[in-house]
């Protein structure tokens, strides 16, 4: 009598338990790993941003101390003008036209200035001019303030420029010292010239003797301490 066995049912049990336990293993390995890469790439990406943002913090604060210093050398210009303008100068002359050289005639131009002569505290000079009564001026010329040293250079102070009514106002700096003028004049001059035409009024400087030489010489020597014997 013939007997038929069936297939080995212990061993496929086992083979299917193992198949069973790897799967229940791997799936929460997977889904550990695909949650520690998600939360690396949040954090990432946080980090990312938070450099971002510190880098753009960093740059506002550079630009607002860039502005902070712009103010103060802004202040500490408004505050040296504002010192300059309340200086009231050396002495003041009036520019006035000269005469046509005819007895009893009238000067050649009724325009007309007040000039208010300064030293700055580099020993150079500042000029002041209040100018009236000036025609507009033609075509490609124009009205220029000049300072005449007494060596003989015509250093140009500046150029006016004149209102309906015919006035202007001009401040010319760092001049030559006052120690070293001679005259003050408006010309009208092209408006690229290098120097003066005829002058249409002017005034002499007097003869000032600098503060600031003045003052340099009156320090008295920095004290030198005695060798020591060897």
């Amino acid at each position: 009598m013939a007997t038929t066995t069936v297939g080995n049912q212990p061993f496929s049990r086992i083979v299917e338990s193992r198949k069973t336990s790897s799967w229940s293993i791997g799936i929460p390995i997977a889904i550990l790993i695909v949650i520690a890469v998600g939360l690396l790439a949040y954090f990432a990406a946080k980090a990312s941003q938070a450099r971002e943002q510190l880098a753009l913090a960093q740059q506002a604060a550079q630009q607002q101390q860039q502005q902070v210093t712009q103010i103060q050398q802004r202040l500490g210009t408004l505050d040296a003008e504002l010192n300059r303008l309340r200086d009231p100068g050396r002495t003041t002359v009036i520019l006035q036209s000269a005469a046509t050289g005819k007895r009893g005639a009238k000067p050649a131009s009724a325009a007309w200035g007040a000039a208010t002569w300064g030293e700055q505290t580099d020993a150079k000079s500042w000029m002041r001019l209040s100018a009236y009564g000036l025609a507009p001026a033609p075509a490609g010329k124009a009205y220029q303030f000049w300072f005449l040293s007494a060596t003989g250079d015509s250093v140009l102070a500046g150029r006016l420029e004149p209102n309906t009514e015919g006035s202007a106002f001009i401040e010319g700096k760092d001049l030559p010292g006052v120690d070293q003028g001679k005259l003050a004049l408006v010309s009208l001059d092209d408006e690229n010239a290098k120097t003066h035409s005829q002058p249409l009024f002017q005034a002499q400087l007097p003869k000032l003797t600098s503060t600031q030489h003045a003052s340099a010489q009156a320090q008295p020597p920095a004290k030198q301490e005695p060798s020591q014997p060897k």
